[in-house]
C-alpha cells in the first residue's frame, strides 16, 4: 500500500506530496501524515485535505476538527482525488485563530480505515487558499497590456535588432 500509492502521489501531485511520501516510507511504523493546504489558513480561507496515501482507493471518507468554543469547523466529505481520498471545505470566518487537530477516517469496501490525523493551523493573515482568476498583473507581460507598453516593448525589440545589424555589418566589413 505505502511505496506504490507515494509513487502515484508523487507522479500527480508534485514536489510536497513527494516529501511526505518519504517521510512517511522513511517512518514505516507508522501510518503517513495526512496533508492540509494551505496550512496555515486564514480564517474565511478554503483548505485541501487528503489522506496522505493512508488509505485504500477507492473509498470515501470524513475529516473532522476538534474545535473549542462557540465556532466549528464543518466536517468535510471526502472522496477519490488525485490517486488519494481529499476534499476541499472552507474555514468560517469567525473561527478563532489557533491550532486545530484534524481527523480523517476513510471508509472502503472492506471497513473502516484511520483515523489519521494532523494539525490545521489558523491564523489571521495567512493564505485563504484562493486562487486568482485572471492574467497575473506583475512584470513585463502586465505593461504589454496597456498601450504604452506594447510601444515601449516594440521600440527595444526595433533597438536590439537594429544594433545587432550594425554590430553584424561591421564585422563582415573589416
Amino acid at each position: 500500500m505505502g511505496m506504490t500509492r507515494c509513487w502515484r502521489a508523487t507522479v500527480i501531485g508534485g514536489a510536497t506530496l513527494a516529501a511526505v511520501c518519504a517521510a512517511g516510507t522513511a517512518a514505516a511504523a507508522g501510518p503517513n501524515p495526512i496533508i492540509i493546504q494551505p496550512n496555515p489558513v486564514a480564517p474565511g480561507g478554503t483548505i485541501s485535505v487528503f489522506d496522505g496515501g493512508n488509505c485504500d482507493v477507492p473509498a470515501t471518507g470524513t475529516a473532522t476538527f476538534q474545535t473549542s468554543g462557540s465556532v466549528s469547523i464543518p466536517s468535510i466529505s471526502l472522496s477519490v482525488l488525485q490517486n488519494m481520498i481529499g476534499g476541499q471545505g472552507q474555514i468560517p470566518a469567525n473561527v478563532a485563530p489557533g491550532s486545530y487537530s484534524v481527523s480523517v477516517t476513510c471508509t472502503t469496501a472492506s471497513g473502516t480505515e484511520g483515523p489519521f490525523t494532523g494539525t490545521l493551523t489558523v491564523q489571521s493573515g495567512a493564505s485563504t487558499g484562493v486562487n486568482p482568476n485572471g492574467g497575473a498583473k506583475t512584470g513585463d507581460g502586465a505593461s504589454l497590456t496597456t498601450p504604452g507598453g506594447l510601444a515601449e516593448g516594440i521600440a527595444l525589440m526595433v533597438a536590439g535588432g537594429g544594433a545587432w545589424f550594425l554590430l553584424r555589418r561591421r564585422r563582415f566589413s573589416s
